[in-house]
This record gives C-alpha cells, structure tokens and sequence, in this order.
C-alpha cells in the first residue's frame, strides 16, 4: 500500500520547468514584462505531452486554481474526482481530497451535463475559507462538499440540481456563494444559514462565476444567462446588469482590486468586456476568442485573458492605456488556459494540459 500510494504521488505530480512551454516566459512586450516559471505541477496523470492538443476537451484537465489568502496554499484539482492541497513554496501536495468517487458516478444513469459523461468527475471550483478553516469544493454532478482543513473531513454536503461551475468566499469570511439552478445561491459561512438566491433570468443554464468585491459589499455573477448581475449584499437587491451588444455564456467575472470595473470573459462572443462598476456601462471590449479565465494582478496595472486560442498564450492589458502588452505562452500543446489566479506577483495558471503552473510577474 504505501508503494502503491508513492508511486500515486509520483505519477499525478511533476515538478519541472517544463520544456513543453517557453521556459523564459517571454512575451511579446511593449512594456517589457515577463512570466518567470517557478514550478509546473501535473494533476491529472493521463495527460501526455503531444496528445491533447488545441481544442480537445477529452476531461483530462486541471479547471481551477486558487490561491489561499495568505498566499501559502493552492486548491486545484483534476478530471479524476480529486483535489489537492499545494504548497506555494514548491507545488508539492500537501493534501489530497475526493470530491466524487467511480462509487458515486457509478449510481447515475443519465449524464445531463456539458461535455456528457466523460466530464463526470471533473471537480470544476474550489476555495479556501479566509481562515483556512475549510476547503470548499464544487463540480459537475456532486454539488458543494465541504472540508474540514485540520481534521480533512467532510463536514458538510449541499445537494445541488445543477452543474455548479463557480463558487466564491468573500474576503472577509462572511459570505458564500455558489452556482446554483438558474441562480447563484448565498450562505453565512459561520452559521451555514441560507441568505439569498440571486437569479438569473427564467431560462436553463447554469453560472460559471462568482466574485466579490474587497470590502464584500457587491457581488458580481454570471454564467449562461449572460448577463453580469451586480448584487448589494446588505439586503441581496440586483443594483446593476452588464450587458454586451451580443450576450453569450460568460465564463469568468472579476472586480478589479479597487472594485472600480468588472472583467468578464464571453465564451460564444469571444470576447473580453470591462464595465464600469457604478453603473454596469460597458467601458472597453476587446473581440478575442473563446474565454475561459480573466483576472487582475493585485495592484491593478494589468488585466489577463486566457482560453481557447489553440495556442495556450494568456494575453495582458496594461490599465494605463488598455492596450494588450504581452501574450506569453502558459500551457503545454497549445492547450485551453482555465483558469488565472494571483498572489502578489505570483501568478498561478491551469488548464487542459492537466498541469498547474506558477509563474513570477516581472516588470521592466
């Protein structure tokens, strides 16, 4: 058992600078910035290196990876039914959580999700509690589990009729929130008393992202509907809806750090759109291809994209001038970018090449 258990590790964790991607991170700069590699970690052990090419949605991926607040830990996970703990420092795992097992899959018959039963086990969201008190865990068929990061049980379980894709926790701890049927439904996550139902508009389809504001006064949401829906969260009222001239599935929703403009990545309208937080007026729009993730660094100079453009390059704005400024190459066979988070100057990547990847912002 413990070889078995060794050779586990060492199968689903490569710790590399990659020579499947430019190891200088180089982008092509006006303003002279660079993404260091620090570490390359790979969750999914299926994946090899020429076979998921470009588009290929084949449920070997890494969906998500999220920084914990203070920048020591990552959550991520795989298409296997696994998630893991790693740490900062190096990308080695630290611990390792089942979110839906071949038990649980096996009890369901019909697969009425997107991409069917091949993306069954995917573990699509996760998040740390501000606290580090919990891991809290979202996906394609087993709803909202909840972990206990001291003891690594599971402390809670919320049934979900629906595909939760996004799930997000204020930065103070007091919220919750998660994709739900046609809504983004709000907790209390020191009571686990249920607060709101955010609702987005009276057709099928499910929410993909969720976001709070720094001071937790607004939340931002979206998903199929393609709307941006703005939510006050001293009484949950819809204060504002962000619209582009052609609505489609919005992937990715951001505040900037100074909670100024909202990012939202469109997947049918292949685009990128910024828009004005006080009024929901859309600011810019930058015609791209299929986004899965945006995100800001944390002092807001610049606003990064990334998704299906066949050729695995994040592209970055600069909020100075709102011109792209670099699109340095991120992912493995030119596979989709997932998912863009940041620590500092940390910027943590993943996607469908099955890896994790930590790079170092420099700016000349």
């Amino acid at each position: 058992m413990y070889r078995k258990s060794i050779l586990f590790v060492c199968i689903i964790l490569t710790l590399t600078w990659s020579g499947l991607i430019a190891q200088n991170g180089q982008s092509s700069s006006k303003a002279g910035i660079r993404l260091i590699p620090v570490w390359s970690s790979q969750v999914d052990s299926r994946w090899q290196p020429g076979e998921n090419i470009g588009n290929a949605d084949d449920g070997i991926t890494a969906e998500f990876v999220e920084f914990s607040q203070d920048g020591k830990w990552l959550v991520t996970a795989n298409g296997l039914g696994d998630a893991f703990v790693l740490d900062a420092r190096d990308g080695k795992i630290v611990k390792r959580y089942t979110y839906i097992s071949r038990k649980e899959i096996s009890r369901i018959s019909e697969f009425d999700i997107s991409g069917g039963q091949m993306k069954g086990m995917e573990t699509e969201c996760g998040a740390f509690s501000p606290d580090r008190r919990y891991l809290i865990l979202g996906g394609n068929l087993n709803g909202i589990k909840v972990f206990d990061l001291e003891s690594d049980s599971m402390v809670r379980h919320i049934k979900v009729d629906e595909e939760v894709d996004g799930l997000s926790v204020s930065a103070d701890g007091r919220f919750f929130a998660h994709a739900a049927e046609k809504s983004a439904r709000v907790w209390d996550l020191e009571t686990w008393k249920s607060l709101a139902r955010v609702t987005h508009g009276n057709k099928e389809g499910v929410i993909n992202s969720i976001d709070f504001t720094s001071d937790a006064r607004f939340m931002a949401s979206a998903g199929n509907y393609g709307h941006v829906i703005l939510t006050r969260t001293r009484d949950w009222q819809q204060m504002g809806d962000g619209l582009v001239e052609k609505p489609s599935s919005i992937k990715s929703v951001r505040f900037s750090p100074d909670d100024r403009y909202i990012a939202a990545g469109y997947g049918g309208s292949s685009s990128v759109a910024v828009f004005d937080t006080e009024d929901m007026s859309l600011f810019k729009f930058y015609p791209l291809f299929y986004i899965e993730a945006v995100a800001w660094s944390p002092d807001g100079r610049y606003l990064f994209a990334g998704g299906r453009d066949g050729q695995g390059r994040l592209r970055v704005y600069d909020t100075a001038t709102w011109e792209m400024v670099g699109d340095p190459e991120v992912q493995a066979d030119g596979s989709n970018i997932e998912y863009i988070d940041f620590y500092d100057d940390l910027v943590a990547v993943a996607g469908e090449d099955a890896h994790v990847r930590l790079y170092r912002l420099e700016k000349k």
